[in-house]
């Protein structure tokens, strides 16, 4: 590389091989991106450092074969002394999950998101190129002149040219690149790849924008492999019932477990993603709008930190995703989508004529007005008087907000100086001496290496990331966070206590607050985990409460278990209710001392006045196996309250032998309640079916009793069901009890059938 040319004006990221520098093109002017291979520290001419030259020179091959407006562009490549460097186009901006982090898209944000990035796939695809390797990291959202937002895709370095499927490349390690957390399910089962593996990856992008989770998650690498492979994943209109359903499915289309039920091309998906917008306008769908959202602001510098509130900005009520949707806006605090912004994709599916969908009356006007980003509302006819008070109102309320921000930010003073930190491309202040800056600086850049694991830290060092997280305008929180999880203690100080210290003075709702728990969780300190959920006890309602619980269930503690009924009898969150359950029956299940807990659950079913708690008590006591359980539980089955009659029923379904059978037998004759009737006669055949220890000498008369009583042939089916699967000696005298003719066809035919293939 020419050093005359490039003026190296300091490093932008750097991952395990590959570095990325800001640099300046003296003979064109323009400021660029250069990437080059890492030199190895040690002076040794390892296979992987080939491989990562090989990469880097396919990625530049690969991005040059592609001009597309939303695509990084690839100005220069070449090899000088110090390796391999391949200059691109420096894109200012953020990245779609550093978007995400502030507020989930609205639907006019994903809107432009997903034809631009299916636009750039189209451009892709033609040249048979697979990317392989997209997520929102990979997707940078820049503002142009204009003030309108632009999507590129970059880092094409796990890209391959193949007009043939390929499989998936692995590192030494035996290891797949890519993030695991958008990769489809052949990119984990080694089968070959084409364009639908990166419709799949889109899939899950659209929904981890949307939705503000990732569609397959969990506390592992091979529980988030497990759900891509089983793709159990949550309906988007779950989490976005306020999107229109057309949306959702089109999502969900993406990322079908089988390839091909998958959209078999960008092309394809964009195509129908236009023509389902253009039906539901003509039915008189109406397409939400982002006036009624929160407004995004995205700091370009320091200078513009503080934002005064909208006064004309309504709150919209909170949504099942991460957080409510935000409109994507620009660094002037200007909403980036309205009218002007509506891209229609033209050449890349008529060939030329762009295909306008008709819009709804109410998605008419601008979301954003450019003058002031204030939301519009209905033109209305007023006096000077009533324009001047309210004009004095609305300056009054943003006087009140400035004030407030920087009373915040007056607490925040470490030292008399402020340094800027550039995190994640965007400006921000962190109160501090320089010195703290610096070290801000290396600490955050050591979380983005994915290949360490523990990290010494000080207890300096600590402070400074928390202190970080006070600053509301901070961007990429989540390399705090990775930085603190990693963190080993360089002294006689903890780490865990200072993050949950952290904890207890920070709105328990907020995002920082859930993402320090799971911090806590993931550091498996048992000590620090009883600490955060005895903070949960104290804000039941909010998501913080929910990880501390996963948490402390992952090791069963006896000690946790007031805490988690203190936490279920408080909350009003169903996610909090079901969690804090679960982990109660577990502890249960793995308790040597039942019989304490059985008294606790009973204790708690009698001093409360909640319908829904006491029913979570009665189903407890299933798992308690203990006399005093079982007499609690058949006072149950004859309540004259119908829940607890069936919750009854459920618990004795988990009881560790079939002594309840009997007294599930007298509640179903006397049972006059269809739908209780029908859970107890479920519930007694997953006590018989269950592996517990059954009594063998009675297994069988229990089962023709049952059989006796079925007087359904939903309910014969059942128990043909359960006897066939059981393959034992009683199976064949309940099958052949079935096969008399004082039963339907259908079920003297299933019976048959079944006795063949024992």
């Amino acid at each position: 590389m020419s050093e005359e040319r490039y003026e190296i004006r300091g490093k932008i990221g750097q991952g395990g091989v590959g570095a990325v520098y800001r640099a300046y093109d003296t003979q064109l002017r323009r400021e660029v991106a250069i990437k080059r291979v890492l030199a190895d520290e040690d002076g040794n001419e390892d296979v992987n450092q080939d491989t990562a030259t090989a990469n880097l020179l396919k990625e530049a091959t690969a991005l040059s074969s592609v001009q597309h407006p939303h695509i990084c562009t690839v100005y220069d490549a070449g090899i000088d002394k110090e390796g391999p460097f391949v200059v691109m186009e420096l894109i200012n901006g953020k990245t779609l999950d550093e978007m995400v982090d502030r507020g989930t898209l609205t639907f006019d944000d994903f809107r432009e998101v997903a034809i631009q990035s299916q636009e750039a796939m189209i451009a892709a695809q033609d040249l048979d190129l697979v990317h392989r390797d997209l997520k929102p990291s990979n997707v940078m959202v820049c503002w142009l002149p204009s003030g309108r937002f632009q999507v590129k895709l970059v880092d094409f370095g796990l890209a391959k040219f193949s007009a043939k499927p390929s499989l998936q490349t692995i590192d030494h390690g035996d290891a797949v690149f890519g993030s695991i957390f958008f990769m489809a399910p052949e990119q984990f089962e080694r089968t070959p790849l084409d364009r639908r593996t990166d419709m799949y990856a889109l899939g899950c992008m659209y929904y981890y924008s949307l939705a503000g989770t990732y569609p397959f998650n969990g506390d592992s690498a091979p529980q988030v492999m497990a759900g891509h492979l089983q793709n159990s994943v949550q309906p988007l209109q779950e989490l976005r019932p306020d999107l229109p359903a057309w949306v959702c499915e089109w999502v969900m289309w993406h990322i079908s477990r089988n390839m091909e039920d998958r959209p078999d091309s960008a092309r394809v998906a964009l195509e129908r993603f236009i023509n389902n917008e253009t039906i539901a306008a003509q039915n008189g769908g109406v397409v939400p709008s982002a006036a009624s959202s929160p407004q995004l602001v995205i700091p370009a510098t320091a200078s513009n930190r503080i934002q005064p509130a909208t006064a004309a900005t309504p709150v919209q009520p909170a949504l099942s995703g991460k957080t409510a949707p935000q409109s994507i806006t620009s660094p002037t605090g200007v909403s980036a989508v309205s009218q002007g912004q509506r891209i229609q994709p033209a050449s890349a599916i008529t060939g030329g004529t762009a295909i306008q969908p008709a819009r709804p009356a109410i998605a008419s006007n601008p979301t954003i007005t450019p003058e002031t980003g204030a939301n519009p509302v209905t033109p209305a006819v007023t006096t000077p008087e009533e324009e001047q008070a309210a004009a004095a109102a609305a300056a009054a309320e943003q006087q009140v907000a400035i004030q407030a921000k920087a009373k915040k930010q007056k607490t925040l003073i470490i030292g008399a100086v402020a340094g800027v930190v550039v995190l994640g491309g965007v400006a921000v202040m962190l109160m501090g001496s320089s010195g703290d800056v610096k070290r801000f600086n290396a600490l955050t850049e050591q979380a983005a290496d994915i290949t360490v694991g523990d990290l010494p830290t000080t207890e300096e060092d600590t402070r400074i990331l928390l202190t970080a997280l006070n600053d509301d305008t901070l961007q990429n929180r989540h390399a705090i966070h990775k930085r603190l999880m990693k963190a080993s203690e360089q002294g006689d100080f903890s780490v865990d206590q200072m993050i949950l210290e952290h904890i207890a003075g920070i709105d328990p709702n907020s995002e920082d607050a859930k993402h320090l728990a799971t911090v806590i969780g993931q550091r498996n300190n048992n000590d620090a985990i009883a600490e955060l959920l005895k903070i949960a006890v104290k804000h039941p309602n909010t998501g913080l409460a929910k990880i501390a619980i996963e948490a402390s269930s992952k090791t069963i503690n006896q000690a946790n278990f007031k805490p988690f009924l203190s936490i279920l009898s408080a909350t009003d969150k169903s996610d909090v209710k079901r969690q804090a359950e679960r982990a109660l029956k577990d502890t249960i299940s793995k308790s040597r001392d039942k019989g304490e807990l059985t008294n606790l659950l009973l204790g708690s079913f009698d001093s409360s006045l909640d319908k829904n708690f006491r029913l979570a008590m009665i189903r407890l006591l299933g798992n308690c196996g203990s006399p005093a359980a079982k007499l609690k539980l058949e006072e149950c089955l004859k309540s004259s309250e119908s829940g607890e009659r069936i919750a009854a029923a459920v618990a004795f379904s988990s009881w560790p032998n079939d002594e309840p059978f009997d007294a599930l037998i007298d509640a179903y004759a006397s049972e006059e309640s269809i739908s209780a009737k029908d859970q107890i006669f479920k519930n007694a055949i997953a006590l018989l079916s269950s592996k517990r220890n059954h009594n063998e000498s009675e297994i069988a008369n229990r089962w023709m009793t049952l059989a006796g009583y079925s007087n359904s042939d939903k309910h014969k089916f059942s128990i043909i069901n359960a006897a066939a699967y059981a393959k034992q000696d009683w199976s064949r005298a309940v099958l052949e009890y079935y096969t008399s003719n004082e039963h339907s066809n259908s079920v003297r035919n299933r019976a048959q059938d079944k006795l063949s293939s024992l």
